[in-house]
């Protein structure tokens, strides 16, 4: 199944996160779609799609990288990007081991944000 181009889904259980990426990609074109935590975020991605997925690591439940292992079983193509204050080496080789495409240190700015985006838009054309 193909993913929605301008779609992004957040699963992140901090509000402020949500919001913050929310105003960021809004800019950038993307419709955006929210989960608070992991379970709600791969109903979400099953029905949306979405052409990015942006992951939190640490969540009440279950982990972002327990999240991670899902989404990339429903699609292996989803592109998945770890969004985390509390980054360990362990959790970056996971990460990239259950196939994360990339990982953004909180707090980020938007120009970081931009950079990322744009490269997955290119290298998706």
């Amino acid at each position: 199944m193909d993913s929605n181009k301008k779609a992004a889904l957040i699963i992140d259980d901090s509000e402020v996160n949500r919001h913050l990426l929310n105003i960021y990609l809004r800019k950038m074109g993307y419709e955006t779609y929210f989960a608070e935590d992991g379970e709600k975020g791969l109903e979400k991605f099953r029905t949306i799609r979405p052409f990015f997925t942006f992951l939190d690591i640490v969540m009440p439940r279950k982990s972002g990288l327990e999240i991670l292992k899902e989404l990339k079983k429903i699609d292996s193509n989803a592109i998945v990007i770890m969004v985390s204050s509390f980054v360990t080496n362990e959790n970056l080789n996971k990460a990239k081991r259950l196939g994360a495409d990339w990982f953004i240190m909180k707090p980020f700015t938007r120009k970081k944000l931009i950079e990322i985006v744009k490269k997955f838009e290119e290298t998706s054309e």
